[in-house]
């Protein structure tokens, strides 16, 4: 593999802080030094030279500025759209949770409806089928609606009706 490409490579590979950091360093340093040539050729004299540093100096606060704006602002619109991709995955996640349980809803009210056909069946059972399935799919709708999602947000929804969350949850 070509130099070039293996540091593409790494360069692809790394976090934004150090890509942002490494491109102003060779940016920095490339300036510094293409600009001392030239300034250093075409100045005749000190006085000229220092003029010449000056206005190259100002020049590259200006420029380093705006590179350092369109590296932060890339990293930033990547940023958002990991995020979004990720709350993209937690909504249909909830929607295939919401799916399948009420898919089984649906079969335990089957069942409910069975027993209820046989005058012995423990209606007290019943109720209690019932009422748990019912809650059950409105939790279920309530952990789709949360509007600021977090870990912390989710556990303290999921846990908020017991004293205490289990001790086998990290």
């Amino acid at each position: 593999m070509p130099l070039l490409q293996a540091t593409a490579c790494i360069i692809i590979d790394m976090k934004t802080y150090w890509k942002i950091t490494l491109t102003y360093l060779i940016f920095g340093i490339s300036w510094i030094l293409i600009t001392d040539l030239i300034a250093f050729g075409f100045s005749p004299d000190n006085k000229m030279f220092a003029l010449v540093e000056v206005l190259k100096g100002w020049f590259y606060v200006f420029l380093s500025a705006a590179v350092i704006f369109y590296l932060t602002r890339n990293a930033f619109f990547k940023q958002a759209a990991a995020h979004e991709e990720k709350f993209a995955i937690y909504q249909n996640t909830i929607r295939g949770v919401h799916h399948i349980f009420l898919n089984y809803l649906n079969q335990m009210q089957l069942m409910t409806l069975e027993a209820e056909r046989f005058p012995d069946f423990d209606s007290e059972a019943l109720e209690l089928s019932k009422s748990a399935s019912a809650e059950a799919a409105e939790e279920l709708m309530k952990l789709g609606e949360i509007e600021k999602i977090s870990p912390e947000n989710i556990e303290s929804f999921v846990f908020r009706k017991m004293e205490q969350k289990p001790e086998n949850v990290p």
